[in-house]
C-alpha cells in the first residue's frame, strides 16, 4: 500500500486505467481497419494495375507517335540509328504493358487495345525500312561526295601552280622573254576559267544532295550537264602538260551525271521519302486510335475507383468517430481522478515551497518549507530545499568572483587592436569585438542577426573582397570553411579600398574556430613595391643588353646604307630604297634608346633645369600636338629651385605623359599639369587626366616595356617604360595613382640641383687630316667605322681587340687618336685606354658603345651607337681641339 501513497503510484493507477480503455478501443479500430483494407484490396489489386497498365500504353503510345516524326527528322546515319533504337525500347515496353493490362483488364478491351497496338508496332517497323533505305542511300551520297571532293581538290592542286607562276610572269616588274610572255598571256583564261568551273560544278553536287523537289533536281542535273560542257571546251584550251591529268579528274565530273551517280541516289532518296511520309501517316493514325481505346479504359477504371473510395470514406468516417467518443471520455474520467488523487494536495504543498524560495531568493537564509516529514515526493522536495539553500550562499560568492573576471576579459576583448571573431559549430557568429566590425566595415545591425559563415562571405564577395593562402594562392571563402574548423588556418583578404586583412583561425574544443584579423596592408604594400621595383629592375638589366646587341647590329646597317645612299646617286630608285631602309633603321634606333633609357643605361646629360619654365615652353608645343579637343591646364609653384635634369629626356617625357593622357580620353578632357616643392630635396611634377583610368590589376604592368592596352599598332608600350627609366637614372622616382572611372595621375619626383652651371664649350677650329686607330670586336661594324672614318678625310688604322691595339700604338707612332668600343672581350675599351695612355700620355681617346651602363656613366667623351657621321666628325675635331690646346700650354 506504500506504493499508492506517494505521488509517482497514483499516476501509474490513473495512466494504467487509461490505458486498458485505449486498448479496448483500440481493439474496435483494428477491426474496422480489416474491413477498409478489404475494400482496399479490391481496388489495388484490379484495378489499380490495369488503369496504371493503361496509362502507361497510353504515353509508350504518344512517344511512338513522336518517334516516327523524329525518325523522319533525322538527317544523319548516327542521327537515324539512334531514333530506330528508341522506337525499338518504346516497342518493347509497350508489349510489357499489353501484357499487364491483358492480365488485370477485361479480355475484349485488353485485345482490342492489343490489336491496335500490333499494327502500330508493324506500322512503324515498315517505317524503319524505308529509312533503313534511306540510311543507305545517304552513305552512298556521303560516299560520292567525298570522292568528288578530292578529284576538286587534286584539281586545284593541278591548276594552282601553273595558275601562279602565270601571274608572276604577267605581274613581275622586269618582262621575260616575248614567247614565255605570249604563252603565259594564251594559258591564264583558261587556267582560271577551268578553276572556277571546277568550283561551279562542285558546287551544284553539292546543292543536288539537299534537293527536295523532283523539278529542282533534274534543273540541277540539267545545269551540272551545262558546266561539263563548258568543262570540256576549256579543257582543251589549257597547257598540253595538263589536258590528261584533267581529262581524268573531268571523267570522274562526268560520271556524276550518269546513271548511279549523285543525281540519281537524290531522286532514290526522294522516292524512299516518301514512302516513309505515308508510312508515317499511317503510324500517327493508328497511334491517335490506340489512345482512344486506352483512354476508355482509363475512364472506365477511374469510374470503379471513384465508387469504392467512396464507400471507404463512409467506412472510415463512422469508425473514426466512434474511437474519438471512447477517447473523450478516457481523456476526461483521467483527469477528474488526477485532480482530486494528485493536483490537489500537490498545489497545498507547492504553494508552501514556492514562498519559502521566493523569501530565500529576496535574501532571507533561514527561510523554511512545512512538509519535510512527509515519505512522499513533497517530503523529497522540502528535504532539497534545504540543501540547496545551504548551497545558494557558496554560489552566490562564485558569481560575484566570475563577474569580475568576465568584466576583465570583456574590456580586453573590446580594447584589442586587432579584430577578434567566434563561430560555433553551426558556423554562426556568437561572438565580435568591435574592431572586428571596423576593419571588414560592417554595421552592427547586419551582423546583429548572428549570421552564418556563408552569409559573412556573401557579403564580403558582393563588395569585391578577394581571398588568397599566405604563397598568393586564390582560394575560395566557402571551400576553406570546414578547414577552420577542422585546424589551424591562414588567409588573406584583399579590399577594392586596397586594404589588406591577414585571418588566423584555430578551432575551439565546443566546436567551431576563433579567428583574429590583422590589418597588414601596410607592410603588403612596402613588400609589392620591392617586389616590383626588383622585376623592373630584372627588366632592365635585360632590355639593356638586347639593346647593346643591336645597337652593333643597326650601327652596320646604317653604316652600309650611308654607304649605299652615296653610291647609287645615279640611281634615283634604287637610292630611293636606300634611303627608306635607313629611315627604317633610324626608327629601330630611337626604338632602342627608349630601351636603353627604361634600363637606365642611356646616357644622359644632366643641367640645372627651370621646371617650371620648361613646362611654359612646352604648353604650346603639346597644345598643337595633342588636337583642339584637349584642354592644358598649368598649375605651377611659384619660387621653385632648380632641377638637376637632362632637359631633352625631361621634354620627352612630358610629352609621353601628355600623349597617354589624351589617349586615355579618347581626343577629348582636360590634362593638368602641376608641379610642387616635395620633401627630402624632391621637386615634384604631376600629369594629371580626366579618363577613365587604370584597372587595378594592371597598376603593376604599366611600366613594363612593350606592355600597352592600346589596340594593335596604336602604341609600342615604350612611352611609359621610358619615362620609368629616365626618372629613375636621374635619382628620382616615379609613382602612378589612378581610379576607374575618375582619371589617373602620374607623379615625377625629381632631385634640386646643387650643381653650379657649366660653362659654354668654346667652338673649336678645323682640324687637319689625322691618324686614327679603330677599335671594335665586331668585324662588321668595325669596317663600317674604318669607311666612316675615311670618309672624313683621316688615315684608319684598325685593330680587332684590345691586345692587337696596343701593339699597333707601339709600331705606329704616328696614330693621333683612338677610337674604341668600350665593351669587349678579354681587354675592354677603360682597360684599353688605360694602357694606351701609359705608353702615350698625351693620346685623346673617344669611346663608343651600344649600351654603356654603369661602365661608361663616368665618361665625357662617350659615343652611344649607331654613330651618326655629323655627330663622329665633331667629337674627334674637339678632341684633337683639346689636345691640342693642352700641347700648346705645355710647350709655352
Amino acid at each position: 500500500m506504500t506504493l499508492w501513497r506517494g505521488i509517482q503510484g497514483r499516476l501509474l493507477l490513473i495512466v494504467a486505467v487509461s490505458t486498458l480503455a485505449m486498448a479496448l478501443a483500440g481493439v474496435a479500430a483494428i477491426r474496422a481497419l480489416d474491413q477498409i483494407g478489404e475494400a482496399a484490396e479490391t481496388v489495388t489489386g484490379r484495378d489499380v494495375p490495369a488503369m496504371t497498365a493503361a496509362l502507361r500504353l497510353a504515353r509508350i503510345g504518344d512517344r511512338l507517335q513522336s518517334r516516327g516524326a523524329s525518325l523522319m527528322a533525322a538527317s544523319t546515319a548516327e542521327a537515324l540509328t539512334e531514333a530506330q533504337r528508341a522506337i525499338d525500347a518504346d516497342l518493347a515496353a509497350f508489349a510489357a504493358q499489353a501484357q499487364a493490362l491483358r492480365a488485370a483488364a477485361a479480355p475484349q478491351t485488353s485485345d482490342q487495345i492489343a490489336t491496335l497496338s500490333a499494327d502500330l508496332a508493324a506500322r512503324l517497323r515498315a517505317l524503319s525500312t524505308d529509312l533503313d533505305r534511306l540510311r543507305g542511300l545517304a552513305r552512298l551520297r556521303d560516299t560520292e561526295r567525298a570522292k568528288m571532293l578530292a578529284e576538286q581538290d587534286f584539281l586545284r592542286q593541278l591548276l594552282g601552280p601553273s595558275i601562279l607562276a602565270v601571274e608572276a610572269i604577267t605581274g613581275g616588274q622586269i618582262l621575260p622573254d616575248p614567247e614565255i610572255y605570249r604563252t603565259a598571256v594564251r594559258s591564264q583564261a583558261p587556267l582560271l576559267a577551268a578553276e572556277r568551273l571546277t568550283d561551279r560544278a562542285m558546287s551544284d553536287l553539292l546543292l543536288a544532295g539537299d534537293a527536295r523537289d523532283p523539278q529542282a533536281l533534274e534543273d540541277g542535273r540539267a545545269a551540272y550537264r551545262r558546266t561539263l560542257a563548258q568543262l570540256d571546251s576549256t579543257g582543251a584550251a589549257l597547257p598540253s602538260g595538263l589536258r590528261a591529268e584533267f581529262g581524268r579528274a573531268l571523267a570522274a565530273f562526268r560520271a556524276q551525271a550518269a546513271p548511279g551517280g549523285i543525281f540519281d541516289l537524290q531522286a532514290e532518296d526522294m522516292r524512299a521519302r516518301t514512302a516513309a511520309e505515308a508510312d508515317l501517316r499511317a503510324a500517327a493514325s493508328r497511334a491517335a486510335d490506340l489512345k482512344a481505346a486506352v483512354d476508355a479504359r482509363v475512364i472506365a477504371a477511374s469510374r470503379t475507383t471513384a465508387e469504392v473510395t467512396e464507400g471507404l470514406r463512409r467506412t472510415i468516417l463512422e469508425r473514426t468517430t466512434q474511437f474519438a467518443s471512447i477517447a473523450l471520455a478516457v481523456i476526461l474520467m483521467a483527469g477528474g481522478v488526477s485532480y482530486f488523487m494528485v493536483i490537489r494536495p500537490l498545489s497545498r504543498n507547492l504553494r508552501g515551497v514556492t514562498a519559502a524560495m521566493v523569501r530565500l531568493a529576496a535574501g532571507e537564509r533561514d527561510a523554511t518549507v512545512p512538509g519535510a516529514e512527509r515519505a512522499d515526493e513533497i517530503g523529497d522536495l522540502a528535504r532539497a530545499f534545504t540543501v540547496f539553500r545551504e548551497n545558494s550562499a557558496r554560489v552566490e560568492k562564485l558569481d560575484r568572483e566570475l563577474a569580475e573576471r568576465s568584466s576583465l576579459l570583456i574590456a580586453t576583448f573590446e580594447t584589442m587592436k586587432d579584430g577578434f571573431s567566434v563561430f560555433d559549430r553551426d558556423r554562426r557568429l556568437v561572438a565580435f569585438n568591435p574592431q572586428y566590425l571596423a576593419l571588414h566595415d560592417f554595421s552592427a545591425e547586419a551582423v546583429g542577426a548572428a549570421p552564418t559563415i556563408g552569409q559573412i562571405n556573401r557579403m564580403l564577395a558582393a563588395r569585391g573582397v578577394q581571398a588568397s593562402l599566405p604563397d598568393g594562392t586564390p582560394v575560395d571563402l566557402d571551400e576553406i570553411v570546414p578547414r577552420r574548423l577542422a585546424e589551424p588556418q591562414r588567409l588573406e583578404m584583399r579590399f577594392p579600398s586596397g586594404r589588406v586583412l591577414e585571418l588566423r583561425s584555430n578551432p575551439i574544443p565546443m566546436g567551431g574556430f576563433a579567428t583574429i584579423h590583422m590589418d597588414v596592408t601596410e607592410s603588403r604594400a612596402t613588400q609589392s613595391q620591392l617586389l616590383h621595383a626588383q622585376k623592373l629592375e630584372t627588366v632592365g638589366q635585360l632590355t639593356g643588353g638586347i639593346a647593346h646587341d643591336f645597337n652593333n647590329i643597326l650601327a652596320v646597317i646604317i653604316g652600309n646604307l650611308n654607304i649605299l645612299a652615296r653610291e647609287l646617286a645615279d640611281s634615283p630608285a634604287l637610292k630611293a630604297r636606300a634611303e627608306r631602309g635607313l629611315s627604317a633603321a633610324n626608327r629601330a634606333a630611337g626604338l632602342i634608346n627608349r630601351l636603353l633609357t627604361f634600363s637606365r643605361r642611356q646616357r644622359l646629360a644632366p643641367e640645372n633645369v627651370d621646371l617650371n619654365g620648361l613646362v611654359r615652353g612646352m604648353l604650346d608645343l603639346m597644345q598643337s600636338s595633342l588636337g583642339s579637343g584637349m584642354q592644358i591646364t598649368p598649375d605651377l609653384a611659384e619660387d621653385l629651385p632648380r632641377v638637376r635634369v637632362d632637359p631633352g629626356q625631361l621634354e620627352n617625357a612630358l610629352m609621353n605623359l601628355a600623349v597617354n593622357a589624351r589617349d586615355a580620353m579618347e581626343g577629348t578632357g582636360e590634362i593638368i599639369v602641376t608641379t610642387r616643392r616635395a620633401a627630402d630635396g624632391f621637386v615634384e611634377l604631376t600629369v594629371a587626366d580626366t579618363g577613365a583610368g587604370i584597372p587595378p590589376d594592371l597598376l603593376d604592368q604599366v611600366f613594363e616595356p612593350f606592355f600597352t592596352t592600346k589596340p594593335v599598332g596604336k602604341g609600342s608600350g615604350l612611352g611609359l617604360s621610358m619615362v620609368y627609366g629616365f626618372v629613375r637614372q636621374s635619382g628620382g622616382t616615379v609613382a602612378i595613382d589612378s581610379t576607374p572611372g575618375a582619371g589617373t595621375r602620374v607623379s615625377l619626383r625629381l632631385l634640386e640641383s646643387t650643381a653650379p652651371e657649366a660653362p659654354a664649350r668654346p667652338e673649336g677650329l678645323d682640324t687637319a687630316e689625322a691618324c686614327i686607330l679603330a677599335v671594335d670586336d665586331d668585324a662588321d661594324l668595325l669596317e663600317i667605322t674604318a669607311d666612316q672614318l675615311r670618309r672624313l678625310g683621316h688615315a684608319v688604322v684598325t685593330a680587332p681587340d684590345g691586345l692587337t691595339a696596343l701593339e699597333m700604338l707601339r709600331e705606329i707612332p704616328e696614330i693621333d687618336l683612338l677610337y674604341t668600343d668600350l665593351a669587349m672581350p678579354g681587354l675592354d675599351g677603360r682597360a684599353l685606354a688605360e694602357k694606351a695612355q701609359v705608353l702615350r700620355p698625351d693620346l685623346p681617346v673617344l669611346f663608343t658603345s651600344g649600351a654603356p651602363g654603369k661602365a661608361g656613366a663616368d665618361l665625357p667623351n662617350l659615343l652611344r651607337k649607331p654613330v651618326p657621321e655629323e655627330v663622329l666628325a665633331a667629337a674627334i675635331r674637339v678632341s684633337l681641339e683639346r689636345q691640342s690646346r693642352r700641347t700648346s700650354a705645355s710647350s709655352a
